[in-house]
């Protein structure tokens, strides 16, 4: 039976490690110095000369990888007058700023949010 190979195989620190470096690199937009100051804050000492070697041979492996995870959409909220009344309208878009889900509610409170997170998740899964 064949094994499959490490992708992180013969480097010092554990994969985890390595893919936050690489996460904070493309997903905060930070420099290699920033973020080897804030693994350094966690407690993994590292260079940023090896963060660069990280990005430059992990970084299309786990960019891919998280993006599938990560939904790439923007919530906006807006009072609006419809029919008469003040609501609360959720609107969900993504990159190309195509509407993907719109929620109207007459509160503005926490259990309106989440509830219109949860359908938006479900919806554009």
């Amino acid at each position: 039976m064949a094994t499959k190979e490490r992708i992180d195989k013969q480097h010092r620190y554990p994969w985890p490690v390595i893919e936050t470096a690489v996460q904070l690199y493309y997903h905060e937009n930070m420099t290699y110095r920033s973020v080897s100051e804030k693994m350094l804050a966690h407690g993994v000492e590292v260079s940023h000369k090896t963060i660069y070697e990280w990005v430059q041979k992990f970084g299309n492996n786990v960019d891919q990888k998280t993006r599938k995870r990560i939904p790439n959409y923007e919530i906006e909220e807006s009072y609006v007058k419809c029919n008469g009344d003040w609501k609360y309208m959720y609107r969900a878009n993504d990159r190309q700023n195509t509407t993907l889900s719109v929620c109207m509610r007459d509160k503005r409170n926490m259990a309106a949010a989440k509830s219109f997170f949860k359908k938006s998740l479900e919806a554009n899964a």
